[in-house]
């Protein structure tokens, strides 16, 4: 079927279009690289520092540095990647991979009171960068208010993963009790943020989106039916993690009992299943809403599906773009909001089977009319 679409008025990118090209995900895959690094390393060097004779007094000239290193990612962001994107992240963070090589010799440094302070400078540059860099980068496409908050929240949960990297720092730590093993992870880290980054080009959304349509013929489905199909195995699965705990209680195990261990499988078979079906469910919603009417507010199936299932709040930002995109086709037609943004926002965190039927119904409701228009 032709690619073909209607452009975005204006010139301005939606949501989809962000993340339909690959500088988009560029950005959010070395953010993520620079915030589990940075986190990591920071979290286990006041140990390091101790190990190599320094004070808490010490220790504390590091975050002074990186506070002060704010100012200078602040700088980058706000003057230099508006025009040279790519340069204002790159040149930091080899800066900082050069410093951190040149230490590694030298282990007594990590307690030096002339060293910390630059070192902390560097590294607050870096992390503090990637945030401000990745709004201007945003704001230049002339998103919406929904577009340009879901772009940025999908972005934010860099942040929200490298709460991560502080276990696997502690782990690295005590392989040999020493900072190479971190400080090599960490090198890791920016040198994989810099390989990413290289092919992205000009990092600004500021030409003119790609026009993309992949329609699927519109159908109809029970909103109660997908939200029971969605709901029921993690309550499943709650249910039985609670029998397995009387089990164990009992000091019985779940392979001494085939019944229990029947109903385990049963249990697991069932979330596989609803998971597979959630997948099926997004790539068919998006497909099917760009057959009833093109939008360049709409991913493609397949895009839409992987970003539900492997970016952290997809799922939830996909939703509230799926009931904008709905109220709009309400409002060209002259009606109400076909779904409330406040409860869809509320039910997308809290119970998504729940935002799911919302949005089937409302979708429902827009093929039967558009139907009628066509007919």
């Amino acid at each position: 079927m032709a690619n073909t679409s209607a452009p975005a008025s204006n010139g301005e990118w939606t949501l989809a279009d962000f993340l339909s090209t690959y500088r988009y995900w560029a950005v959010f895959l070395s953010s993520l690289l620079i915030a589990v690094g940075g986190h990591g390393l920071s979290t286990v060097f006041p140990v390091i520092a101790q190990m190599a004779g320094s004070s808490a007094q010490t220790i504390g000239i590091l975050y002074f540095g990186s506070t002060l290193g704010w100012v200078v990612g602040a700088f980058l962001a706000f003057i230099v990647a508006g025009r040279h994107g790519r340069s204002a992240l790159i040149s930091p963070i080899l800066v900082c991979a050069v410093v951190a090589v040149a230490v590694l010799p030298a282990p007594d440094l990590w307690g030096s009171p002339s060293f910390l302070p630059f070192f902390g400078l560097v590294l607050g540059a870096v992390r503090a960068v990637f945030p401000l860099a990745s709004a201007i980068f945003l704001v230049g496409g002339r998103p919406g208010k929904i577009d340009f908050g879901c772009a940025l929240t999908l972005m934010s949960t860099t942040i929200l993963i490298s709460a991560f990297a502080p276990v696997a720092a502690s782990w690295l730590y005590e392989l040999d009790l020493g900072a190479v093993p971190v400080v090599s992870a960490f090198l890791a880290c920016l040198v994989l943020a810099v390989i990413v980054l290289v092919p992205a080009g000009n990092l600004a959304f500021d030409d003119a989106p790609r026009p993309r349509h992949k329609p699927l013929a519109p159908r109809q489905r029970s909103p109660l039916l997908v939200a029971v199909i969605l709901i029921i195995p993690p309550i499943l699965l709650l249910l039985a993690a609670v029998g397995f705990r009387l089990f164990q209680a009992n000091d019985v195990g779940v392979g001494d009992s085939p019944i229990a261990l029947l109903v385990a499988l049963l249990v697991f078979a069932m979330a596989l299943a609803a998971f597979i079906y959630l997948a099926y469910w997004v790539y068919r919603i998006h497909g099917e809403l760009a057959g009833a009417a093109p939008s360049q507010r709409l991913l493609t199936p397949l895009a839409a599906m992987l970003i539900a299932i492997l970016v952290p709040l997809g799922l939830p930002v996909l939703l509230m773009t799926l009931g904008d995109l709905l109220n709009e086709r309400a409002r060209d037609r002259g009606e109400a909001n076909a779904v409330s943004i406040a409860w869809l926002g509320i039910w997308s965190f809290i119970l998504p089977p729940v935002a799911i039927a919302m949005i089937q119904n409302a979708a429902n409701d827009s093929y039967v009319i558009g139907a009628d228009k066509a007919s």
